[in-house]
This record gives structure tokens, C-alpha cells and sequence, in this order.
């Protein structure tokens, strides 16, 4: 369960599938643990603060392993940020009962809104949550321009992470536009649901555009369905997130 604050300092709450819940699987939680260790192994060998997250396609998981990965690094008392840039199918609003119209990045940008004016603060925590805003009909050009930048710059400097949750890279070209501002994108990808040929091709579309690739999510893996439930009965690593650095020879834990 989360509880939000809003511009008038009211709470609000909604739940989701989030680490904060004190019924949250064991192992679930974890999970994101392991996650937040490997990436700061990561950021002491090289830039790791800027960090974009992305799948091939929808329905992938992106934003919920993006909302709970920011929650964990809070949880190490690190400040963060997340950014909701899939401007065109913005859910992160979802999560803190909040209209999807809401002023937020869009607005930033346009030179409507101040920063701080539309930083939603998650109460209890160093984390905060940049909303999607206006929909906008050009992302691409927004998420690539000068402004954002420039952004990126400002909020680099107030947070010790951002977590900047992007839409799927093969369907439009937003996360690339992005992902030169970043210090690399962690892919997410479907367990038994992403055909290998389009995670191979959106890799690729990743690279020539220059984006950094730190590692990948496997998400929704059970290992129930696999046959390996034995091995692992003991822990019952249902819905279990694995994390591969580029940095290493092993794809699963």
C-alpha cells in the first residue's frame, strides 16, 4: 500500500502489487533487493543514476518493476525519482489516484509548471513521482529535446537515483529519443511471452541509437511452470525477477 502525498499535502492511497505491502510475497520483495544490489555494484564501477526502464512490448511489466524498483532504493535511504515518460499510455497515475491529466513532465517542459510544483512526494519516503501530465502529440520530439535535457540535468542533481519508466522501444521511438540522456536502460522482458527475434531487434534498435544497455528483468517467471520447482521449493520463486548486468556471463541467478 502506498500513501501519496498531494499538492495540498493530503494523503492518498491505492494499492498495487508494490513491495510496500506488508503481505507482499517473501520472496517477491527479494527480488527487488537483489535488483537494487546489482545496480549499485554497477554505479561503483561506472555512471548508474540515470536509469531508464523499458520493455519490447506492452503488457511486460515495465512500469510496476519500475514504481517498486524506485521504492526499494528509497528504502537503502536513497533519494529517488520517477519519471513517468510514456507520454502516450501514462498508468504511473494509477498508483497514487491521481487524474493521468494532471500537470506533470509534459508541462515542465512546455515551461507551464514548475519542478517542484509537480513532484508528488510518497510519504514515509525519499522517493518522489514526476507524472506523465498533458498527453501531448509529439513525445518524441519532447522526450529528445533541449528542455528534457536540461531536466535530466536538474533532477540528477536533487536525487541520488532516477528511474525514468519509458514505453516499449519496438513499438514507437520514445525510449530511443531518451535514452542518450541516460546512463543505460534495464530491459524488461516477459517470461514464455516475448519472442526472442523482437528482443534481439529492439536490443539492436537500442544500440545504434547509442542507448547503454545495463542488463535485463525477467519478469513473471515461475519455476513451477519450468520443472525447476523442486531445486527451488524452499523458496518458491513464483513471479521472481531475475537481473542480468552486461557485465556478466549468466542470464539467471
Amino acid at each position: 500500500m502506498f500513501n501519496f502525498k498531494s499538492k495540498k499535502d493530503k494523503p492518498v492511497v491505492k494499492s498495487l502489487c508494490s513491495i510496500a505491502d506488508p503481505n507482499a510475497p517473501f520472496n517477491y520483495v527479494e527480488a527487488y533487493k537483489m535488483l537494487c544490489t546489482n545496480i549499485e555494484f554497477l554505479r561503483a564501477t561506472q555512471k548508474c543514476k540515470n536509469i531508464m526502464i523499458t520493455s519490447t512490448l506492452a503488457n511486460e511489466g515495465k512500469t510496476n518493476i519500475s514504481v517498486n524498483l524506485a521504492l526499494t532504493l528509497s528504502g537503502y535511504n536513497k533519494s529517488v525519482c520517477l519519471v513517468e515518460c510514456d507520454l502516450r499510455r501514462p498508468t504511473v497515475h494509477r498508483y497514487i489516484a491521481s487524474n493521468k491529466n494532471s500537470y506533470g513532465l509534459t508541462n515542465v517542459l512546455k515551461g507551464q509548471v514548475e519542478l517542484s510544483s509537480v513532484l508528488h512526494k510518497v510519504s514515509g519516503t525519499k522517493m518522489s513521482i514526476l507524472l506523465a501530465g498533458s498527453i501531448p502529440p509529439n513525445p518524441s520530439e519532447l522526450l529528445s529535446s533541449s528542455n528534457m535535457k536540461k531536466l535530466v540535468a536538474e533532477l540528477e542533481e536533487q536525487f541520488d537515483y532516477v528511474i525514468f519508466d519509458t514505453p516499449p522501444v519496438f513499438l514507437v521511438t520514445d525510449a530511443a529519443a531518451l535514452g542518450r540522456y541516460m546512463d543505460g536502460v534495464i530491459f524488461v522482458i516477459k517470461h514464455n511471452s516475448t519472442d526472442k527475434g523482437i528482443v534481439v531487434q529492439a536490443k539492436k534498435n537500442l544500440e545504434s541509437a547509442g542507448v547503454k544497455i545495463l542488463g535485463a528483468i525477467y519478469s513473471s517467471y515461475s519455476a513451477k511452470s519450468t520443472g525447476s520447482y523442486s531445486k527451488y521449493s524452499r523458496y518458491n520463486y513464483y513471479d521472481y525477477y531475475t537481473y542480468s548486468s552486461n557485465t556478466s556471463s549468466s542470464s539467471k541467478e
